[in-house]
C-alpha cells in the first residue's frame, strides 16, 4: 500500500495513523511513541501539531480520505526529520 504523504506548509509530512499503517502498528502505538520521546522533539520542524479549533476542515477532510483516525480530535503531522528521530530514539540501545 503507497501512503501519500500529507502536504503542510510545503513539506510532505505523515500523520500518525499513516504511520502506524506504515509500520503495521496497531492504532495508537505511534501516538505513544511520540509521546515518550516528545521532549526531544522540536515543534514546527520535527512535528506539527493543529488543534482542531484553528484546523477543523482540513482534519474533516483527512477523516474523510482516512488518514487519521476518526477518534482523533487534533492533528499531529510528522515531518521526515521528526519520524527519522523518532523511529532512532525509539531503537533499542546495544
Amino acid at each position: 500500500m503507497k501512503i501519500q504523504p500529507i502536504d503542510y506548509l510545503g513539506e510532505p509530512t505523515l500523520s500518525l495513523r499513516q504511520l502506524d499503517s506504515l509500520n503495521n502498528f496497531s492504532k495508537g502505538t505511534t501516538f505513544r511513541l511520540f509521546k515518550r520521546f516528545e521532549q526531544q522533539l522540536e515543534l514546527g520542524r520535527d512535528y506539527h501539531y493543529l488543534p482542531a479549533t484553528e484546523h477543523a476542515a482540513l482534519i474533516s477532510q483527512l477523516k474523510a480520505k482516512g488518514h487519521m483516525y476518526a477518534s482523533s480530535q487534533h492533528l499531529l503531522l510528522l515531518t521526515q526529520r521528526g519520524y527519522q528521530r523518532l523511529q532512532a530514539l525509539s531503537r533499542p540501545q546495544a
